[in-house]
Parts: structure tokens; C-alpha cells; sequence
């Protein structure tokens, strides 16, 4: 079976370079846990890898570890902590190296009331629309972003829909319709 995966032993000058970074594998399959404020070196580090090279980001998500506790019954649980705590939001970055057919996971944490992350834009184009996607869904802010604004709802949506917090028969206001021609019942 080939590998796909960039292993621990595969990449000691990471280790070297961020000591600090914290490493599991789960299913054969790495995840390396940096600060955020780390993120500018990192991808410095990884776009000219002189090994691995990671030439293409695959994809940029995030996860929302608030407990369904609270996202239930946010005034019964005595948990609203967890609403602004700096691990409530993780964004995990998938990148690949097409020259060596390798890839990595790396994941860091964003915060919690105002989540916020250095946009990967500068170094991954492919980030443009990613980001945006992260953005509208969780309410993630990447920063030097060009152009951060929805990109699957509408402008006037209230509120980031995957967040767990998000009231599930949350209403939005009523928009005029775009097309003028209808009427708008």
C-alpha cells in the first residue's frame, strides 16, 4: 500500500523549526497542532519545503467543539465559558504536494468569541474562496484576506449557520426580492 502521508519520521526539520507543534496520527493519518500565531512562518515553511514542497492547498475547515450541552439549552447548562473559550474553534488545513504526492493536516486553534486567523491568500490563491466559505458558515475572520464576504448566503443573513450556537429555528428577515418583475408575498 503506498503512502500518502507525511509521517513524523518523514519531516524532522518541521519538528526542528517548530518544536512547540504537537503531533497525532489517527487512522494512519497525521495531524500537527500549531499556535496561530505561527501560521505566516508555517506557511513560509511549507510552501518551500525543500523536500515536500506544498504546492496546492486542498481544503481549509473548521470545527466547533462548543457542547451541545449549551447549543441546546444555552441558559439551563451554567456553561456559557464555553462560548469564548480560546479552544472553541478549530481551523484545519489540508495541504498537498503534487511533486511528491504527500499531504499534511495541520490544524490550530482561533479563539472563541472573535475567532480570527492569518489568511493563507498570500501564499494558496486556492484560499479565496475557502476562507470566505469558512467565513460565512463559522464566522471565522481570516486576516489580509482581499475581499472577505459571503459567498453561499445572502448578504442579509443574520448569523454563521455551522456554529453550534446558531439557533436552529432562527428566523431571518424578510430581503427584497432581486427580481423586480415578481411580487414579493
Amino acid at each position: 500500500m503506498e503512502k500518502y502521508w507525511l509521517l513524523k519520521d518523514d519531516i524532522p526539520d518541521f519538528f526542528e523549526k517548530f518544536p512547540h507543534a504537537g503531533y497525532t496520527e489517527q487512522f494512519g493519518q497525521p495531524n500537527v497542532r500549531i499556535p496561530k500565531e505561527d501560521l505566516a512562518e508555517l506557511f513560509d515553511f511549507w510552501k518551500n519545503h525543500s523536500k515536500y514542497p506544498m504546492d496546492m492547498l486542498l481544503d481549509i475547515t473548521a470545527v466547533d467543539y462548543l457542547s451541545s450541552d449549551f447549543a441546546e439549552k444555552p441558559n439551563l447548562t451554567g456553561r456559557e465559558e464555553d462560548l469564548y473559550s480560546e479552544t472553541r474553534f478549530d481551523v484545519v488545513y489540508h495541504f498537498y504536494s503534487v511533486s511528491t504526492n504527500r499531504r499534511i493536516r495541520v490544524i490550530t486553534s482561533c479563539g472563541g468569541e472573535h475567532p480570527e486567523v492569518l489568511s493563507s491568500y498570500a501564499w494558496w490563491k486556492a484560499a479565496y474562496y475557502i476562507e470566505r466559505e469558512v467565513w460565512d458558515m463559522f464566522g471565522i475572520k481570516f486576516t489580509n484576506h482581499p475581499e472577505l464576504r459571503r459567498v453561499l448566503m445572502y448578504e442579509e443573513f443574520e448569523g454563521h449557520p455551522l456554529r453550534k450556537d446558531y439557533p436552529l429555528m432562527g428566523e431571518q428577515p424578510r430581503v427584497k426580492l432581486r427580481n423586480p418583475e415578481q411580487e414579493n408575498d
